[in-house]
Parts: C-alpha cells; structure tokens; sequence
C-alpha cells in the first residue's frame, strides 16, 4: 500500500510503495546522485531524459516531469501548485497503483515526489522497469509483429478502456512489448479516469496516426494496414 509522507519545512512531498523503498529523499530524485555510486545503466530522450537506475537488486525508472511544446521552452518543469494530490507525479502514482489493482500491465510505481516554492512545483516519478522489453517502435523497426501480438495489442488498449482510463498519449512509443510477447502501456502523465465511452475512439485514433506517421518517417517499419486490422479485432473481442 501506498504511504504519503510531506516534509513541509524542505518544501518536499513525497508518496511511495513503502514495500519497494522505506525511505525516500529528495537526492535519490536526481540523476547526480545516481550517478556519483555509477549505478546509471543507461537513459532515453523524451520531453525531458529518462534515467535508468540499478539499486539494491531492482531497476528503476527515473523520470524528471518536463513541458513540451511552446509552453516548454518557457516554464520547462515548473507546474502551478494546486495541492499535493493534484500534482502530475503524485496522480500518475495513483492512476498506476490503481490499473495495477486491476490487472492491467503498466509499471509498478515505486515513489514520486513534488518540490513546492510558493506557487510552483516540480516532480519526479520513480517506477520499476519492465524487463526484457522495448517499445513498439523499435521492434517495428527491427521485425513485424505477428496477428497474435497485434491481438494482443488491441487487448490491451481494451483493458485500459475497460477500467475507464483515457491515455493522453497512446502512441508506439508507449506500447511495450516483452520477451513473454505481453504488451505494456507506459507514460501515464496527463491521463485520468473519465466517465463515458465517446473519448475512447481517439485514444484508438492516435495510435493510428502515430503508426502512419512512423511509417512515412523511417526508412524501414514493419507494419501494414492489415495489421491494425488485428489490432482492433483483440480490441473489439476484449473491450466490455
């Protein structure tokens, strides 16, 4: 279970699986501090850089919350403060530990903490990595998905529905696929919990997009209409 812990005075608020971490601090949210016991194993660019950590027997998942857009290249990480709860980190936390309750493949959170100055914060998540796994986007690069996996890539995108959760950004980038051939979903910020049926389409409608997109844009990607088709025939068998 989840514990909060607020350090008011530091202007730090931290929330945490107390199984995974017991005592989280501000310094395990940055990079330097990783870096200085060398225990970086690698990192990914996004909006902002992606830290891969080794730390006592798991791998974690570092991830500084940045703006993108035009809006980025102002404010960058800085977000208005509207309370601890309602802060990007700590609502991703919680949507996470929710899906996971629920049976969905999404990472497992380990801590997320804001740092609050006046009307601002900044943030950080921690999750666990998923192993032996890269996003579809590299694996299209590399080789096609078979019917199967796109099956079960639509299967997914049921399951996330079916617990009413509307993913911001449902791209290739943030479809995961293991060496078990299971399907994750990843980067749940900005995401939420709605009511309704009528959003669910786009959420469908952006991954298309991003698939043409990729297509146009690399020279070699393995994927064809049909096998969307796949993909919404696991969606359509598994959506309620």
């Amino acid at each position: 279970m989840a514990t909060i812990r607020r350090d008011i005075g530091a202007g730090h608020h931290f929330i945490f699986d107390d199984t995974l971490v017991s005592h989280p601090n501000a310094e395990m949210f940055t990079p330097d501090f990783w870096q200085l016991q060398d225990k970086i194993t690698g990192q990914a660019k996004g909006r902002g850089t992606t830290i891969f950590i080794e730390h006592e027997g798991q791998r974690w998942v570092l991830r500084h919350f940045k703006r993108g857009g035009l809006v980025g290249k102002v404010l960058s990480d800085q977000y208005l403060f509207i309370g601890v709860e309602r802060s990007r980190p700590f609502e991703e936390f919680r949507l996470l530990e929710y899906m996971r309750t629920q049976g969905l493949l999404v990472p497992i959170p380990v801590a997320a903490r804001i740092h609050r100055r006046g009307l601002i914060y900044r943030g950080d998540l921690i999750t666990l990595s998923i192993p032996n796994s890269k996003d579809l986007h590299h694996a299209l690069c590399d080789k096609p998905l078979d019917k199967d996996e796109w099956y079960e890539v639509g299967r997914a995108l049921a399951a996330m529905h079916n617990c009413q959760v509307y993913h911001h950004d449902a791209n290739v980038r943030n479809i995961m696929i293991d060496s078990d051939k299971q399907i994750w979903l990843i980067d749940f910020d900005r995401c939420e919990q709605r009511q309704g049926n009528s959003w669910k389409q786009g959420n469908l409608d952006r991954l298309l997009r991003s698939l043409h997109k990729e297509k146009a844009k690399n020279p070699v990607f393995h994927w064809q209409e049909s096998d969307w088709s796949a993909c919404m025939d696991g969606y359509r068998e598994a959506v309620k």
